[in-house]
């Protein structure tokens, strides 16, 4: 058996050089395969530039690039040399990069990385990037350029060596650093491609970046070990015009994909007619929705949009996982409908059980649905945990905790949230959930939650009912509590991405949050700020970072991201 992700891909270097590998998929419609031949061949010469440069096994080299293909190309160089790549999200918005300077000199220090490779763009950022250590900054789009060494041995890695990192935990500020060993990341290849019933004819379509844990490990990591075809798009592309995915989807033959639940809402929101003249989606059996919250209201909704072009009810799965796990751990049975149950809602926030209510919606009124996010892969087991870590039985809502091969080994540098993360051999998530029977139901995040008179919720409570508003970009928003000592309780504040142009005024949309929060949750927005596309980034895994722009509000530094409305002639 292989005992590192090198091994795995050498191994299908050796025995399936020919099979198609990985393809990009234009706007235009346009992709062309490489194969597993062509596209190691292609990497051997940033890696040959990597080792000229001085990078050796297990060197850190963080890579800071748009999910393009020369992200990819640099990513499996970094593999080939025996180094340990670790992707940064590059900045959405010109004139935005102090979060990342804040993020890569935490990074840079933290990793000791031998190596940063950024885009010309960032180019600027280097002279007030760390420079000791022998570091070198390198610009991406040189790193294609032939280089002079000669081809490079095959790098023989321990399964307990390590193999990647990942930031994670953004939410609270300076991001953590997990740290993957060979052993976890193949573990976790293998427990997805089990659960997912994946086969060697499946191809698989991705758009999600490569920086975050979908598009990653979900994809690109276990896929090209694998053997299955993968076809990838540029995030920018889907966002801008999703009808995209669909027509790539259609136009390659593709039979698995995955998205965030704002990807589903984005294209049965957005996705228009005119752009899907011919698309058939019959072939599709797998839309994996996972990386947050997944409302059944939007699963319903881009079902009923896309029935008649060949979606089914039955292709949607659901997934829960986290970058302290590596890959996914829950996943729907394959053929099988994802649970949803109607549960009562005070229930769930005071007494933190989740009690079920009759009918095919709960009767509406006072109740809650919670989708199931699946079952553990095989050799996992998922235990829910009360605040003092006992193990709390099926139907009452705790932390989930998970007993896996496939977890980190630690925080890079944090013995102390190393500590924290572990208990008793079980990893704990900082997500809150139920189980119902080998089934779990995600409900929240432990630290997020905001108190109302004495009344709990979760910031992604808030999803659904922003989603229905015109002039807000699908699943970017931060919700979070805020104390208020005179009234005894906290006051709610939502931040909320506007689209770019918003096509309605400020006190349009203000109002609308206003109304609809009150409405469908029963409790008053005491404040809405509107800000500028691309401000409330995620983290890397996916996650938003709800207390992280809570911090940015109660130190004033939204203000120069709020959204300025365009005066009148």
């Amino acid at each position: 058996m292989p005992e590192s992700l090198q091994q795995l891909l050498y191994r299908r270097l050796d025995e399936a050089p020919e099979g198609r590998a990985l393809a990009w998929y234009s706007s235009s419609g346009d992709y062309r395969w490489a194969t597993f031949e062509a596209l190691m061949a292609r990497a051997s010469g940033p890696a040959a530039r990597l080792a000229e440069e001085g990078v050796r096994v297990g060197d850190v080299c963080i890579i800071v690039l748009p999910s393009e293909e020369l992200a990819a190309v640099l990513l499996l160089a970094v593999f080939q040399v025996g180094a340990v790549p670790l992707l940064v999200a590059p900045p959405v918005l010109r004139g935005t990069h102090e979060a990342l300077l804040q993020t890569l000199r935490h990074t840079v220090r933290r990793t000791q990385a031998r190596v940063v490779i950024l885009p010309a763009t960032l180019s600027g950022l280097i002279g007030r990037l760390p420079a000791k250590g022998g570091r070198r900054y390198l610009i991406g789009e040189h790193m294609l350029q032939p280089a002079g060494a000669s081809e490079l041995p095959r790098v023989n890695a321990a399964e307990s060596d390590v193999v990647a990192m990942q930031l994670t935990s953004g939410t609270t500020g300076r991001p953590r650093i997990c740290v993957w060993s060979h052993r976890n990341v193949l573990a976790g290849l293998a427990g997805m491609w089990a659960a997912m019933g994946l086969r060697s004819e499946d191809v698989c379509f991705n758009w999600t970046p490569l920086y975050h844990d979908m598009g990653l490990v979900n994809n690109f990591l276990l896929c090209l070990t694998h053997r299955v075809p993968l076809i990838m798009m540029s995030p920018f592309e889907f966002v801008k015009r999703p009808a995209a995915w669909l027509r790539g989807l259609a136009g390659t033959g593709s039979t698995v994909t995955w998205s965030p639940n704002f990807g589903f809402a984005l294209a049965a929101e957005r996705a228009a007619e005119n752009d899907l003249t011919g698309v058939r989606l019959d072939g599709v059996r797998a839309f994996w929705s996972a990386a947050e919250r997944i409302h059944v209201e939007t699963m319903r909704a881009f079902h009923a949009r896309f029935a008649g072009y060949g979606v089914r009810f039955d292709s949607l799965r659901t997934n829960f996982g986290c970058a302290e796990n590596v890959g996914g751990a829950t996943f729907t049975g394959a053929g099988e409908p994802f649970p949803v149950e109607f549960v009562h809602r005070e229930s769930l926030l005071r007494r933190r059980m989740a009690k079920t209510v009759g009918g095919a919606d709960g009767n509406g009124q006072g109740t809650v649905a919670v989708v199931g996010v699946g079952r553990p892969y095989p050799n996992m087991q998922i235990h829910i945990l009360s605040s003092r870590g006992k193990r709390l039985p099926d139907g009452h809502v705790g932390e989930v905790a998970l007993d896996t091969p496939s977890r980190m080994l630690g925080y890079l540098g944090d013995a102390a949230a190393t500590r924290r993360a572990f208990s008793h051999g079980l990893l704990r998530t900082g997500d809150l959930g139920y189980l119902r029977g080998q089934e779990l139901f995600w409900v929240g995040r432990v630290k997020e939650r905001i108190t109302v008179r004495g009344r709990k919720l979760d910031p992604s409570d808030f999803e659904p009912v922003l989603l229905r508003i015109p002039g807000l970009r699908q699943g970017s928003f931060a919700a979070f509590g805020v104390e208020d000592a005179a009234r005894g309780t906290q006051r709610v504040v939502i931040v909320a991405e506007v689209r770019d142009p918003p096509g309605r005024t400020r006190a349009e949309i203000v109002g609308d949050i206003s109304r609809e929060v009150f409405l469908h949750l029963g409790v008053t927005a005491d404040e809405v700020l509107l800000v500028r596309p691309g401000t409330l980034t995620k983290t890397s895994s996916g996650k938003r970072r709800h207390r992280f722009f809570r911090r940015q509000y109660l130190s004033g530094g939204l203000g120069t991201f709020l959204f300025d409305e365009p005066r009148a002639g």
